[in-house]
């Protein structure tokens, strides 16, 4: 089996993990944030094979959803809604307001992202392909070894997001029944955001020589860092073992890095780029010991 078809057959399998562990938590909270983050993700790829013509899906995943050269692989879009929950399960540890639980969701991703597709695009002829890039590894401001800057700053739109207006939500309406409506309307406002972000960060690419996307999201992502580390100082006492652990949302994040670093192993970028697998390892840790810690709460 090629690295393409095993991420696929992987992904449905953690996902069915964390929809049955939603379930019989009866989580319907969650599930609803699980249905706005897929129904976002199968709409924001759609439109952007077809419209942008920046780049293509590969032809080799077993289930695809649209007509080619426009298809885009159905695994895809229940893995944005997986990992946004999985991403909020972490972030909503810290009692950060709103905002910036949902930056932190969307931080949590992105970096995992910077793993994912770095190996993407060179496995089996790739995941996807950008249009007219060449597969190099250099970093410049045009792109990050190879992937486009605007496509990580894009996660840092559509994530926070639909995080957002799902902590809204649930403030206003608590525990509740699953309401596609409510997770449908939240998809699409996700849609339309990261639409008019998207388009925005284009166009300033495009007048700064695609200066625009890597300034902002090595900002945003440093930013964000710091935020996390600062709290984490600042919470130190409080920092505790989960005596309970999370067994869905530990297999997801271990899932994906697991991956993520034996395909950079496998394809020798760690062996060409010693401080990326720095940098890659520890992000895996951080992520896990994330997944793992809980905060005591005062008494």
């Amino acid at each position: 089996m090629n690295w393409i078809n095993g991420f696929e057959i992987m992904c449905y399998f953690i996902v069915l993990i964390l929809v049955a562990d939603i379930l019989k938590k009866k989580n319907y909270n969650e599930l609803g944030l699980l249905i706005s983050g897929a129904l976002a993700g199968f709409a924001l790829e759609l439109l952007a094979v077809r419209f942008t013509g920046i780049y293509h899906y590969s032809k080799d995943f077993f289930i695809s959803i649209g007509f080619e050269p426009y298809q885009f692989p159905f695994f895809g879009g229940l893995m944005w809604g997986g990992i946004t929950v999985c991403a909020l399960r972490i972030a909503n540890k810290f009692s950060l307001g709103n905002f910036m639980t949902a930056l932190l969701s969307g931080w949590l991703i992105v970096s995992m992202d910077l793993l994912l597709d770095v190996a993407a695009i060179r496995l089996n002829g790739g995941f996807w392909v950008w249009e007219g890039r060449p597969i190099t590894l250099n970093i410049s401001h045009n792109m990050f070894m190879s992937v486009i800057w605007v496509n990580f700053l894009g996660y840092m739109f559509e994530v926070p997001a639909i995080v957002y207006m799902t902590l809204k939500s649930w403030e206003k309406n608590g525990e509740s029944n699953v309401n596609v409506l409510k997770s449908l309307l939240i998809g699409a406002g996700g849609v339309l955001f990261v639409g008019i972000a998207s388009a925005v960060a284009l166009f300033l690419n495009k007048i700064t020589d695609e200066w625009f996307s890597s300034i902002a999201f090595v900002l945003l992502w440093l930013f964000i860092f710091v935020k996390l580390i600062i709290t984490l100082i600042e919470k130190r006492e409080k920092i505790i073992l989960k005596s309970k652990k999370d067994p869905a949302l530990l297999i997801f994040w271990f899932s994906m890095y697991a991956y993520c670093i034996a395909a950079l192993f496998k394809l020798k970028i760690f062996a060409a780029l010693p401080l990326y697998g720095i940098f890659a390892f520890i992000l895996f840790l951080l992520t896990m010991a994330l997944a793992l810690i809980d905060f005591e709460e005062a008494v």
